[in-house]
């Protein structure tokens, strides 16, 4: 049997006092809360860490199955036109566009931030379209640096944002064509260098793929315009060095001298005035280099209407005109003698003085 059985049970005295044991209770409770709080604050960390970890990890930022499939290897068979001008350009250099002081090379944009240097760049990605992306993604977006490259072998490398080219990039054409510059939603848009297969050169502002604003373009053959442009044509004012040494400054409409303006031949010869679809139409003074002058109308690059010409400085006609000939009333003065006459496509068929 056990002891237990064998003795009384006996009164037993409490040596704590109730003072103590009530102590003893609320510093057991203030620990519990000391604990609880500090069980939170791990747990919220810890949660926070992970958090973190998964927002930077590849995992998240792969694109979703059915719209991008991964691919082995990056595929390097381009076109032969796009062949040569990635040989002559070399390799696209993204810091020369990061935080650029050159407003030329500085998106308008879009900024590729701290945060998007830290993207990962995965493997090449086939999209549904048949596109091939290399680069950065973020949340399963085309994002930050990348290239892509299009069935028919065309090839934008450069900066995007949501899945669209958008900041500083460079594409090459199929056919060879160059653009270098500022994009925004897959459109040429900011200050940009389009660079034509037979050697047309475009620098300017664009305007969702259209040539718009301020621009210079210079062709082939020499000839160099600088001025406005607009729906990628010149529009408004300008200046244009043509290959055979003509100039010509004033307005333009549609491509056309078409306005005020002044052009002037490699021979010498002047009309400043009117033009309608790149003739002299209106209004306008013409100057010869060997003196001669004429002020007054023209219709279609032809004398026609009321105008007066210059032969020397003792004579000159004043009246009508019509198909660039005298027709009609006019004046003809010879060292100061005046003599009113008609003429029929610049023949004098009758005098209208008793003279």
């Amino acid at each position: 049997m056990g002891v237990c059985c064998t003795h009384p049970l006996q009164k037993m005295e409490n040596p704590i006092t109730p003072e103590l044991i009530k102590e003893d209770i609320k510093y057991d409770q203030f620990a519990l809360k000391i604990q609880k709080h500090y069980k939170g604050y791990k747990a919220r960390k810890l949660y926070h860490k992970m958090r973190i970890k998964t927002e930077e990890s590849p995992v998240v930022h792969y694109p979703k199955p059915e719209i991008a499939q991964k691919l082995s290897q990056t595929p390097t068979d381009y076109a032969l036109t796009v062949q040569k001008a990635l040989y002559k350009l070399g390799p696209f250099r993204y810091n020369d566009y990061i935080n650029s002081d050159d407003p030329q090379k500085r998106s308008t944009n879009f900024q590729f931030s701290e945060e998007d240097k830290k993207l990962p760049f995965l493997e090449p990605h086939r999209l549904i379209d048949g596109a091939i992306y290399i680069g950065q993604w973020k949340n399963g977006t085309k994002w930050g640096k990348g290239k892509q490259i299009w069935p028919d072998g065309s090839v934008y490398e450069g900066f995007w944002q949501n899945n669209k080219a958008c900041g500083i990039g460079r594409l090459i054409h199929q056919n060879g064509d160059v653009y270098i510059g500022d994009w925004l939603d897959d459109k040429c848009h900011g200050f940009g260098v389009y660079t034509h297969y037979d050697g047309t050169i475009y620098k300017g502002n664009w305007v969702e793929d259209k040539q718009e604003g301020d621009g210079i373009e210079e062709y082939p053959d020499g000839t160099i315009y600088k001025g406005q442009f607009l729906n990628s044509m010149k529009h408004g004012y300008g200046e244009c060095f043509y290959s055979n040494k003509n100039y010509y400054k004033g307005e333009f409409q549609y491509n056309f001298i078409h306005g005020q303006g002044k052009f002037v031949w490699s021979d010498g010869k002047e009309y400043e005035g009117s033009w309608e679809n790149n003739q002299m139409h209106g209004y306008g003074e013409f100057r010869w280099p060997d003196g001669r002058s004429y002020k007054g109308d023209y219709k279609h690059d032809l004398k026609d209407g009321e105008g007066e010409f210059i032969i020397d400085e003792n004579t000159r006609y004043k009246g009508s005109w019509k198909n660039g000939k005298q027709h009609g009333d006019g004046v003809l003065v010879i060292k100061e003698i005046s003599r009113p006459g008609i003429w029929c496509e610049g023949i004098r068929i009758q005098w209208k003085d008793k003279f």
